[in-house]
C-alpha cells in the first residue's frame, strides 16, 4: 500500500510500452508524467530485447522519482469467477481459492497467477471475486521489467484500475452501479456494489466498433447484467450504464439508451484529472479508449483501493497459508494413523460377531427378494395413469439437452421453462424467451417440430419489439409411449 506518494504504472499493449506517474492519496490522483515507446525488431526472437529497450527508453524520460512501480495486466488474458468459500479470514480464504477455482478451468491452475477480492461475508462463508491471469504472459512482462532494471512492487488488473479511477472523487456511491470501460482492442463490463467491485467480464468489442455503432454492445450488456442479477443475492437494481473512454454524439447516446432501455452516462475519465493536458494531441483532444486510464487506475489501486488486485501479493500470501495448511495436514495425518490402528484392532476383535450378523442379513435379503418377486408377478394394476406418465417421460436432463439442440443459446435466450405435472394441464412444457428476429425464431420452431419427444401444441405466441419475444406450449409426442 502506497499512501500520498508518487507511483509509476507500466502497461504493455502488444509492442507498445506505456508508463504513467501519478501522485496518489488525495481525492483524485494527479497526473504528473506519461510516456510511451514502441519496440522495434526484425525477428520474433528479438522481441524480448526490443521491449527491454522500449521500457528503458520510457523510464529514462521520467523526471519524477516514483516511490514504486506497478504493472498493469490485461483482462483479455484473465479468467474471472464469483466463488463462495466456506471459510472466513483472508489467509484461510487465500489457501482455498485456487482449489475452488480449478474445477471451472480447462487447464491446470498452475498456468495462472490468481488473486481475489472479498465481495461479502455471510454466515460462515466468504463470497469472493476470483481472477486468474496467464502466468506465462505476466512472467514474461515482469522479466522484461527486471531486465530493464525496474522492479514491479505489485501486479494489478486493468478492470479493477479503470473501476477504481471511475469511483475516485465520487461521493455517496450506493447500491449497484454498472460501467462499460471501452478500450482500443476490447471492452470491460464491470459492476460495483457500494465501493466494492463485485463482477466484471471481458467483451470482445473494440473502441472503433463502439464509437461507430454504439448499439453493437447492447445484447451482450443486457444478457450479462441479466445473468449477474439472477445470481446476485444482496438485492438492488441497475438503473443506468456508465460508459468510459468515449464521448458520444447526442443522437448516438439517444439510440443507445433506447436500445438498452436505461440512461447512459459517457465520459473520458482522464478529463477529470489535474495534469490531463499531457495526454492531449495537437488539436486539443484527450486520448480516448482509456489508453492511459487503466495504468492510472492501477496506481490508484496500489494506494489501498478496496477492490484492488495484486497477483504478486497473492502468491506470497498463498505460500504462507499453504505452509500452515501442510503443517496442519501432517498433524491431522498422525491423528488419523492412531485412529486407524485403534479401528483395526476393534475390527479384529469384532470379526466373529460380524460374521453372525452377515449370515442373518443374507437370510433377510433372501426373504425380501422373494417378496419382490411375488409383487412383480402381481403387477401394479391400480396405479393412476398420470402417475405412470412420470415414468414414461424423458428425464429433465434429456429434455434440457433436446431444447439446447433445437433452440441453441447463441440464437435464442430462454427466460423461463415450466413443466406441468401430469394430469393438471393439457400443456406439458411452457417456454418463454426472445430472439433477435422472427426468422431465427421460425427456424427453431421448425427444428422443434422434428423432435421425437415434443410436439408444438398450437401456433406460438410471438410479440415483436426490439426483439421477438415468444411463449411456446409443448405437448408430449403422440405414438411414442409418452402421450
Amino acid at each position: 500500500m502506497f499512501l500520498s506518494t508518487k507511483v509509476a504504472a507500466i502497461e504493455f499493449d502488444g509492442d507498445t510500452v506505456r508508463i504513467v506517474v501519478v501522485k496518489v492519496g488525495g481525492r483524485l490522483p494527479v497526473l504528473l508524467e506519461l510516456y510511451e515507446a514502441t519496440a522495434a525488431y526484425d525477428a520474433p526472437e528479438q522481441r524480448f530485447e526490443a521491449l527491454v529497450n522500449a521500457v528503458d527508453a520510457a523510464v529514462g524520460q521520467l523526471r519524477s522519482h516514483p516511490a514504486a512501480f506497478v504493472l498493469c495486466a490485461s483482462t483479455t488474458y484473465s479468467v474471472v469467477r464469483t466463488l463462495r468459500v466456506g471459510l472466513k479470514g483472508r489467509r484461510r480464504v487465500a489457501a482455498a481459492v485456487p482449489f475452488e477455482l480449478e474445477p471451472y478451468l480447462a487447464f491446470p491452475i498452475d498456468d495462472l497467477l490468481v488473486d481475489f477480492t472479498v465481495v461479502a461475508e455471510r454466515g460462515g462463508e466468504t463470497e469472493v471475486l476470483a481472477v486468474g491471469s496467464r502466468r506465462e504472459l505476466l512472467d514474461e512482462q515482469l522479466a522484461i521489467l527486471e531486465a530493464a532494471g525496474v522492479e514491479a512492487e505489485a501486479v494489478g488488473l486493468d478492470a479493477a484500475g479503470l473501476t477504481a479511477l471511475w469511483q475516485a472523487g465520487r461521493r455517496g456511491l450506493k447500491g449497484l452501479n454498472a460501467m462499460l470501460h471501452v478500450r482500443e482492442h476490447s471492452a470491460i463490463l464491470a459492476v460495483t456494489h457500494n465501493k466494492s467491485l463485485v463482477y466484471f467480464r471481458h467483451i470482445a468489442k473494440t473502441g472503433d466498433q463502439v464509437r461507430e455503432e454504439p448499439t453493437c454492445v447492447v445484447r451482450e450488456v443486457q444478457n450479462t447484467l441479466r445473468g449477474f442479477l439472477a445470481e446476485w443475492r444482496a438485492g438492488g437494481e441497475i438503473t443506468e450504464l456508465h460508459i468510459t473512454g468515449i464521448e458520444f454524439e447526442p443522437d448516438q447516446r439517444q439510440r443507445l439508451e433506447e436500445a438498452l432501455r436505461m440512461p447512459v452516462r459517457d465520459e473520458v475519465l482522464l478529463a477529470r484529472l489535474k495534469g490531463h493536458e499531457a495526454a492531449m494531441d495537437d488539436e486539443g483532444y484527450i486520448a480516448a479508449d482509456n489508453v492511459w486510464e487503466a495504468a492510472i487506475g492501477v496506481a490508484v489501486g496500489a494506494a489501498g483501493g478496496r477492490s484492488a488486485f495484486d497477483f504478486k501479493r497473492f502468491e506470497r500470501d498463498w505460500r504462507v497459508a499453504m505452509r500452515g495448511v501442510v503443517a496442519h495436514a501432517m498433524f491431522s495425518a498422525c491423528l488419523a494413523l492412531v485412529a486407524i490402528v485403534g479401528w483395526a484392532y476393534y475390527c479384529y476383535q469384532g470379526t466373529a460377531k460380524n460374521e453372525v450378523l452377515a449370515d442373518e442379513l443374507r437370510r433377510q435379503t433372501a426373504e425380501v427378494n422373494d417378496e419382490v418377486a411375488a409383487l412383480r408377478q402381481q403387477g401394479l394394476p391400480n396405479v393412476p395413469d398420470h402417475i405412470m406418465q412420470l415414468y414414461r417421460d424423458p428425464s429433465l436432463l434429456d429434455l434440457l439437452a433436446e431444447l439446447s439442440e433445437k433452440m441453441p443459446g447463441d440464437e435464442i435466450t430462454i427466460y423461463e421453462i415450466r413443466i406441468n405435472q401430469p394430469g393438471q394441464s393439457k400443456t406439458w412444457i411452457t417456454i418463454r424467451g426472445e430472439a433477435p428476429d422472427v426468422a431465427i425464431l421460425n427456424a427453431a420452431f421448425e427444428r422443434l417440430k422434428q423432435s421425437s419427444v415434443m410436439a408444438i401444441e398450437r401456433e406460438p405466441s410471438v410479440r415483436m419489439g426490439s426483439t421477438a419475444t415468444f411463449e411456446l406450449n409443448i405437448q408430449r409426442k403422440e405414438g411414442d409411449g409418452n402421450a
